[in-house]
């Protein structure tokens, strides 16, 4: 629950159902929602917070085996410092490739750049 100024309690979870039921609205208190983003404020009261309900962009990525250990790396160059080796047959979540380097995931979501032509793509 979060607190406004004057002691109105409001429970988002019913305000984000009403705001994807009715788009814009307008509740008690002027406490208004608009489409993804919800602006709170009450007229008596000294708080004014903002909650951003945007959700977070769709990443499409491709199952990829290394296929040699290998260094996962902060760039995508040979001269970044390796972050950790990656097994081979471990598999990573290859997020884009450029000039040769894939950026990828690894098992425990770390995010890192490995040589493209050292992974086996796996079929959809």
């Amino acid at each position: 629950m979060a607190y406004l100024g004057d002691g109105e309690k409001v429970i988002i979870g019913i305000f984000v159902a009403v705001l994807v039921i009715f788009g814009t609205v307008t509740l008690r208190s002027q406490i208004k929602y608009n489409s993804f983003f919800a602006a709170f404020k009450s007229s008596s009261s000294k708080f004014t917070g903002y909650v951003d309900f945007t959700p977070p962009p769709v990443i499409e990525t491709k199952d990829a085996v290394v296929t040699i250990d290998l260094n996962l790396r902060i760039g995508p160059s040979s001269d970044n410092t390796p972050i950790k080796v990656l097994k081979t047959g471990s598999i990573v979540k290859v997020i884009s490739v450029e000039n040769g380097w894939a950026k990828v995931y690894d098992e425990t979501d770390r995010e890192g750049y490995v040589a493209n032509n050292l992974l086996r793509y796996l079929e959809d």
